[in-house]
């Protein structure tokens, strides 16, 4: 049995640190990654420069940019890596964590000056700034609130699939 390492931090808190996402470009699944030559095509034909090789597979990297759904990635890969061609949307959306200035008292809103979609709204608290709030219908996780974030405090989290009413 293979045990997890924890941090001196997590072992007392007795909370393990959420495991980095890993993203894939739109229209990649992990089944697809299969076909990936790893080319770089996809790299060099990115407009904004956030699709990256790492292991020789195809990832995201919102911390350079953000993704405009413009397609370049699925014309230039000559393999059948993205099966979907017209996607316009991750199967993520940008999450607040606690790191946020807002949180902490301190006037911000980058994150929703930079969303495309305004899915960032800022509700009003009495005595302290603004809180952002993410409207998970709206936002189509294409990461232009993560790399405007002054302190990293936006992160992305898998869509769960929504529970059938028996």
């Amino acid at each position: 049995m293979g045990a997890e390492t924890l941090s001196r931090r997590e072992l007392f808190t007795g909370r393990a640190s959420a495991k980095p996402v890993c993203i894939r470009p739109p229209g990649v699944s992990e089944a697809s990654l299969d076909a990936c030559t790893g080319c770089g095509a996809c790299v060099e034909r990115c407009p904004t420069g956030i699709v990256r090789l790492e292991g020789g597979l195809p990832h995201v990297d919102f911390s350079r940019g953000e993704c405009t759904f413009c397609g370049a990635c699925a014309d230039a890969c000559p393999e059948p890596v993205f099966e979907a061609k017209d996607t316009k949307r991750f199967p993520h959306v940008a999450a607040i964590v606690d790191t946020c200035l807002a949180r902490r008292y301190v006037a911000c809103q980058s994150c929703g000056e930079s969303c495309p979609e305004q899915a960032i709204r800022f509700r009003p608290v009495i005595g302290g700034p603004f809180l952002p709030e993410i409207d998970a219908a709206r936002c189509t996780g294409c990461g232009a609130c993560v790399g405007s974030c002054p302190v990293s405090a936006i992160a992305v989290k898998t869509l769960e699939a929504e529970v059938a009413h028996a």
